[in-house]
Formats: structure tokens, C-alpha cells, sequence
């Protein structure tokens, strides 16, 4: 087969270019530190790097999740060891209004003492964190406790004048007192992913199944008790009986009814604490997989200084070797014997 001068031309041509764009992407692997800037250079390892970006992303989201319900629930945990030093004390001035020798001013004076107490603990019970409430359970924008008169008895008429009507404590519209254990509303939550792998209940879409995600919020109604011995409404009782005429025996039963409403709070703590530990857990898991997608990133994407230079030099020696050989193989035109 002949070869012809316009073949070698060519040939030379084509292949002078591909080491020009050679040196060129090396080139810019070194002035960038990156293995490629766009997916037309490695289809392959573009769309794996985008794989690990989203993965990473998502990590990065229930990272920030699990950091943002630990805020929550060490805020939370605030309020309600300032609730229980509350109720300590309630404790111990009731207890020396029943014992002592506290005569009705006395025992006045006490009464006035836990109405102060217990404005304090209807304000730390609808205690915000970052603006949200935090223990109104999904209800997150309104405050979950309000004071509202009630009938005493719940089945008499609040419009009618004779009905005798108190002071109740409402969360989230329905006063405590009416709430069962087994209602809805003792376990409304809003949840958060923490890389559990979200799914949801069939039977209701609403509600993400046990494991899946993280609630992050607090039902109040499981610290302030419920039905008719709820705490806040058995201090109102007790702030009652210290205003009427003394009854031993009855004082000492509503002392023991506000012993067992307290024991509703710590409770609530011991369960905060758990929750506590597993985000501790659940955050370390997260930033190891962080580390490692960071370290798959890498590997994907960035070039080490040393190998980019190594083949930039490389590919810079066999273009100048292509332009030295390009004397020699390309014969001389008329062109230049003119110049």
C-alpha cells in the first residue's frame, strides 16, 4: 500500500491534536485539582460523583435533624427539671401548712406563694425552643396550654347560671382532665428523619411507622398527668383548700394526690434522657457515613497535586516530541522555499 505525503499529513494532524487536548485537560486537572469539570470528560465517574453528592446531602440533612431535635429535647429537659425543683417546693410548703402550727394567714400566704409557683410552671410548660413550642406535640405554632373555666362537673350546662364553674387546665383545646390514656392526643407528634428510612403507615398516611423517624417534640399532656389528678389541677385544689377552713384528713390526701402527679415528670426526664442517648448514637453513625462519603468524594472527584503534575509533564513531553517530529515526517512546501 502506497502512503501518500496528504495521508502522513493527516495522520500527523489528527494526532497532534488529540496530544494538544491531552495537555490541555491535563493542564487544567492541575490548575483546578479536579479529574474532570464536566460530564462530557468521564461520563462514568460524573455520574457516581453525583451519586455520593446526593447521598451526601442526605446525610447532611439528618445530621442537621439530629442536631436540631437535640436542641429541642436538652431544652425540654431544662424546663422540666425546673418544673420538678417547682413542685419540690410546693411540696414543702404545703407539707408545713398541714403539719405546723401555721395558723389561716399563714397557711394564706402558702396558698398565694403556689399561685405564684404555679403560673411558673403553666409558663414552662409552654416553653419555646427556636421559636416552636415545645411540648404541644405536632402543635408547634400555639401555645399547647391554656386556663379556661369548666363546669365542675363535666355533664352539667356552663351557660347555665347555678352551674359551678372552675378554673381548668386545656391542652391543645381538650382540658386534661378529659383526656383517657389510649387517645390520639397522647401520642401526636411531629417527626424528623434522622436516616432511619422514612415509611409510612397504610392505614394512615399521615403518620410515619414506629423506627422510621424521630418525634421530636413532647406531648405536654405525659408530664402534666391527665384526668381529674392531673398536677396543675390538683395544685389548683390545693391552693383551695388552703384557702377554706382547715381538714387534716383532706390535706393529707391532696398531698399525696400531688406526690403521685409529680412522679408523671420524672418520668418524662428518664425518657428524655434516652431519647438523648440514641441521637448521640444516631449523629455518630451519621458522621462516620459522612466521613466516608466525604473520603468516596474525594476519590471521585479531586486529583492529587503530585499524579496531575506527574502526567501534566508527561503530556507535555510527548507534544513538544509531536512538533519535533512534525519537521521531519512533513515534507518542505513551495511556501517555504519562498520564505
Amino acid at each position: 500500500m502506497r502512503i501518500t505525503n496528504p495521508m502522513v499529513t493527516r495522520n500527523y494532524t489528527r494526532n497532534l491534536n488529540l496530544n494538544a487536548n491531552r495537555l490541555d485537560r491535563f493542564s487544567r486537572q492541575v490548575q483546578t485539582g479536579r479529574r474532570f469539570n464536566s460530564f462530557s470528560e468521564n461520563n462514568a465517574g460524573a455520574v457516581r460523583a453525583m451519586q455520593v453528592r446526593r447521598n451526601l446531602d442526605r446525610v447532611d440533612a439528618n445530621i442537621s435533624n439530629v442536631r436540631s431535635s437535640q436542641g429541642f429535647l436538652s431544652t425540654g429537659e431544662g424546663m422540666l427539671m425546673q418544673i420538678t425543683e417547682n413542685t419540690h417546693t410546693i411540696n414543702e410548703r404545703f407539707l408545713a401548712a398541714i403539719t405546723g402550727t401555721t395558723g389561716e394567714d399563714g397557711r394564706r400566704i402558702i396558698a398565694n406563694e403556689l399561685e405564684r409557683i404555679q403560673e411558673a410552671i403553666l409558663g414552662l410548660a409552654n416553653g419555646q425552643f427556636a421559636g416552636r413550642y415545645l411540648f404541644g406535640g405536632s402543635n408547634t405554632i400555639t401555645a399547647p396550654f391554656t386556663v379556661e373555666r369548666h363546669p365542675v362537673n363535666p355533664a352539667d350546662d356552663p351557660n347555665d347560671p347555678a352551674t359551678v364553674m372552675r378554673d381548668l387546665l386545656v391542652y391543645n383545646g381538650v382540658p386534661l382532665r378529659d383526656i383517657q390514656p389510649g387517645d390520639a392526643i397522647m401520642s401526636d407528634g411531629a417527626y424528623v428523619d434522622i436516616g432511619l428510612g422514612v415509611s409510612f403507615n397504610q392505614a394512615d398516611p399521615t403518620r410515619p411507622d414506629a423506627g422510621s423517624a424521630f418525634r421530636f417534640t413532647l406531648v405536654g399532656a405525659q408530664f402534666m398527668g391527665i384526668g381529674e389528678h392531673n398536677l396543675y389541677d390538683t395544685i389548683s385544689e390545693m391552693i383551695e383548700f388552703l384557702q377554706s377552713p382547715f381538714d387534716v384528713e383532706r390535706g393529707s390526701e391532696l398531698l399525696t394526690q400531688f406526690q403521685n402527679s409529680v412522679n408523671s415528670v420524672s418520668i418524662q426526664i428518664a425518657m428524655l434522657g434516652a431519647d438523648t442517648n440514641f441521637l448521640e448514637f444516631s449523629e455518630s453513625r451519621l458522621l462516620d457515613e459522612q466521613l466516608n462519603l466525604r473520603e468516596r468524594q474525594q476519590d471521585l472527584e479531586i486529583r492529587p497535586p503530585e499524579e496531575a503534575i506527574l502526567d501534566f509533564k508527561m503530556a507535555e513531553f510527548i507534544y513538544n516530541a509531536t512538533l519535533q517530529m512534525g519537521q521531519r515526517l512533513l515534507q518542505p512546501t513551495l511556501f517555504d522555499f519562498i520564505r
